[in-house]
């Protein structure tokens, strides 16, 4: 990173590769945050709920489940990273060997604020069954 510069015995700081190093950095985590961001479906809209505690941001160990109402059906549709669960028994066949993998695994669900509780403790239900016991349920705090 240093070199012997001119005659005077100064040496000179090279710039370039602490420049490399940062872009490979930036790269990696920008990756990391890209396939996180992936697991969250935008079109779900989150119930309200104004006394919800932000919870801490645990990428490795947390895990999202996607609840979508479909009201002209009356059917709930519930994905687990890009695969639907149909059945519903399904998820907790997919959540067991993460559990196993990882025993500090959170489970966090996110559900339309039109789905029925009932849909939701279902979820719930598959999720404990998988073995996981920390599990969140998503809301915002305003709209």
């Amino acid at each position: 990173m240093a070199s012997a510069g001119s005659g005077n015995g100064d040496p000179e700081f090279q710039v370039a590769p602490m420049i490399d190093v940062l872009l490979v950095l930036l790269i990696f985590f920008m990756s990391i945050t890209t396939d996180q961001m992936l697991k969250v479906d935008k079109s779900i809209s989150l119930p309200i709920a104004p006394d919800a505690k932000k919870r801490e941001n645990d990428l490795k160990n947390q895990v999202v489940v996607n609840i979508q109402w479909q009201a002209d059906k009356g059917v709930s549709v519930v994905k687990f990273g890009d695969k639907i669960c149909e059945p519903l028994e399904q998820l907790s066949e997919l959540v067991t060997p993460l559990k196993k993998n990882n025993p500090q695994l959170k489970m966090i669900i996110r559900g339309d604020s039109a789905t029925p509780a009932l849909e939701i403790q279902k979820v719930i239900d598959q999720v404990a069954m998988g073995g996981v016991d920390d599990i969140s349920i998503s809301g915002v705090n305003r709209r």
